[in-house]
């Protein structure tokens, strides 16, 4: 019964924005002008606070230095001794083995279990750091050069730190590291911001589920191919728990961020990678690949979920 108290608000708004593309009650236009609120304004608010209060762990800079090498080496197994295997979206299928959602998914689950005032609330955002990294500057980097455009590395740094998400990321962090937020904890009006803090973030979390509902589409004729690179994500993702347990065991003596790590490494590819790739997308085969990988992995990060909230409560 408490599982079912957890999950039932979350499927209930990802069902609710299901019903609102499939019964046309809300548009494609309006849905976009939330996503931009939600993920433009609010968002980043709540990665910044989230980063600057959480507690830092020594290892974590290791952990997100072993999570980009990984994504560098599966998206060159992807390019080489898979290109044959993920036929014919070989284009598209080796990007979609990087990273993992961490902000839009992830960390809404997370903080479901483990409440916005813990102190490993930030966990998920903290192991999303190589994701983020590795989706604004590399990717776009890997694409420009699939495509033989000639796209300048520094224009491409430079779009990289005006974006809301990686401003708010690293803010946090180095707000957090300086100890400028352990002082303002201190302060009299510290008050007033955590109240300001908790009025801005109370309706992201409700929202990024909805547009994760009005967001999923699948298409039966992609299942096969879909289901294939599924299966090679989730090995491979696994392998990167596996060498967590075995590189970083305190970090993962920790239940807490123990089910950080599982609920984002079994999370879909980062929705921004879609966006970044999308000049390689040369059909609507493509994009519904995209969507029905994006789709599958959703239905195994909740069975990973479930799971999680009955053994931890």
């Amino acid at each position: 019964m408490q599982a079912l108290q957890t999950l039932a608000p979350i499927l209930f708004m990802a069902g609710l924005g299901w019903l609102s593309r499939t019964r046309h009650w809300i548009t494609q236009e309006q849905k976009e002008g939330a996503n931009q609120i939600v993920f433009g304004l609010l968002f980043p608010v709540m990665v910044f606070n989230l980063l600057a209060s959480s507690t830092l762990a020594p290892s974590i800079g290791g952990i997100v230095l072993l999570v980009l090498v990984c994504y560098c080496l599966f998206y060159l197994t992807g390019r080489t001794l898979l290109q044959k295997w993920f036929a014919p979206y070989s284009g598209i299928a080796p990007f979609l083995l990087t990273t993992a959602e961490g902000g839009n998914f992830t960390l809404p689950l997370f903080l479901s279990v483990v409440g916005t005032q813990s102190p490993n609330a930030g966990d998920p955002m903290l192991l999303d750091l190589a994701g983020v990294a590795f989706c604004f500057l590399i990717i776009p980097l890997l694409v420009a050069r699939q495509k033989d455009m000639n796209v300048h590395a520094g224009d491409m740094v430079k779009q990289m730190l005006k974006t809301p998400m990686v401003i708010a990321a690293f803010s946090g962090l180095l707000v957090n590291i300086t100890g400028v937020y352990a002082w303002a904890q201190a302060a009299p009006w510290f008050g007033i911001y955590s109240q300001v803090m908790a009025m801005v973030t109370a309706p992201i979390i409700p929202m990024i589920l909805y547009i994760i509902g009005y967001n999923l589409e699948f298409s039966t004729r992609i299942l096969q191919p879909a289901a294939k690179l599924v299966a090679v994500r989730l090995l491979f993702f696994a392998g990167i728990l596996g060498l967590l347990y075995l590189l970083f065991p305190a970090a993962m003596a920790n239940p807490a961020f123990a089910a950080a790590a599982w609920l984002y490494f079994m999370g879909p590819v980062g929705f921004g990678v879609v966006v970044q790739i999308s000049p390689l997308m040369s059909s609507e085969n493509d994009r519904s690949y995209c969507s029905g990988v994006i789709s599958l992995n959703m239905i195994v990060t909740l069975i990973v979920y479930i799971v999680l909230v009955m053994v931890m409560g």
